[in-house]
């Protein structure tokens, strides 16, 4: 899908007015083309911990986007390589281990811990062939705490440029990041665009009519829950309500977390905190085609957190992501029948959906003139 400098003007004056994208950028395989090269492949992404890669040699593969990347700890730190061999392109590596090389098992290229070809079999019967010309190709790699994310683009700006004030946010919580426990990883499919997840994620206007039970703990009225939106995150804050009324509470929420909090960090990196014990769960939201996204969720909680409690909480989440569930995959099947071709968000309560689409028509729209 060809876009222009006109479409490009278009598109940002109507969601200056409350209009949302139109139907394509949820189907078209143009679009989510368009948005795996300028979006997915320029932008830090979420991966995994740095305790997974607590010793020299240990290593562990993931995704960004759609390159598939190990992680792995070196004698020069923590390095990221596309896990694709130079030579046939299979996939060097598989899950997650510790190892002395990278070995690809299809004809055995080996390879050092970052990245330099050792070995290739038969490689000396090539007149031409310079083992240094075919190291594993880098990505980016940088942390956050115990968060690891990589970028495949080395003109990227630093991590710490999209991170911005949002650490800062996140420690007053009350909780001390780095003493959480990590407690489990949760994969997932939802049959919808990712951008509908991730505006789903963006507005609590939704909350009181389908989310009772979460809406029973969490203040949701319009004047007492916060939404803000800074350049490449944004953020939603509420507090406990003072009274439960109309149903059991769905957990204890006494404790020393008294503020929720819902965080969005570009493109594609969500963070939740609930009020109650100390307790944490991320998510990464990957499109797996126009109208499928695959993620996982990772649960964190403070180290004197009871296991009843912590599975209590993840229950809980894994509600509400049900209700959300049921509602991204009925707006996909609104969206794939094309009419109407825009929705119409509610700027008062819905503004940070608007932040997030004008970053996603300016990653894509710009690039794609620009290359053009």
């Amino acid at each position: 899908m060809a876009l222009t400098t006109t479409d490009f003007q278009r598109l940002s004056h109507e969601l200056d007015q409350g209009l949302a994208l139109p139907t394509a950028w949820y189907t078209d395989q143009g679009i989510a083309e368009l948005e795996r090269r300028y979006i997915f492949r320029r932008s830090w992404q979420y991966v995994g911990r740095t305790e997974q890669v607590a010793q020299a040699g240990d290593y562990f593969t993931a995704q960004v986007g759609d390159i598939p990347v190990v992680i792995v700890r070196s004698a020069e730190g923590i390095q990221g390589l596309v896990n694709v061999c130079r030579h046939r392109r299979h996939e060097v590596m598989s899950g997650a281990g510790n190892r002395r090389s990278l070995q690809c098992p299809y004809h055995a290229w080996t390879y050092e811990l970052d990245g330099r070809l050792r070995t290739a079999p038969r490689s000396e019967r090539e007149l031409s062939f310079c083992k240094e010309d075919y190291p594993l190709l880098r990505v980016q790699v940088a942390t956050w705490g115990r968060w690891i994310f990589a970028n495949p683009d080395p003109d990227a700006p630093p991590l710490t440029e999209i991170l911005g004030e949002l650490p800062a946010i996140l420690a007053s919580s009350g909780m001390d990041l780095d003493q959480l426990r990590f407690w489990r990883r949760d994969d997932w499919v939802s049959h919808a665009n990712w951008k509908i997840l991730i505006e789903n994620f963006l507005e609590c206007y939704h909350c009181p009519v389908q989310h009772p039970a979460f809406s029973a703990v969490i203040d949701v009225r319009p004047d007492a829950y916060r939404l803000e939106a800074y350049r490449w995150f944004s953020s939603q804050t509420g507090s406990v309500r003072d009274t439960i009324s109309g149903q059991a509470p769905p957990y204890d929420a006494q404790g020393d977390v008294q503020q929720a909090q819902f965080h969005f960090l570009w493109p594609n990196f969500t963070i939740s905190v609930n009020p109650g014990r100390p307790n944490l769960s991320l998510d990464v939201w990957l499109p797996d085609g126009p109208t499928r996204t695959r993620g996982f969720s990772e649960h964190y909680f403070g180290p004197d957190v009871p296991a009843d409690w912590a599975e209590e909480m993840i229950a809980f989440n894994a509600q509400v992501g049900d209700e959300d569930d049921e509602l991204t995959s009925s707006v996909q099947r609104g969206i794939d029948c094309g009419l109407p071709d825009q929705g119409r968000f509610l700027a008062n309560s819905e503004h940070l959906c608007i932040h997030f689409q004008k970053l996603v028509l300016s990653a894509v729209a710009r690039s794609a003139i620009l290359c053009s």
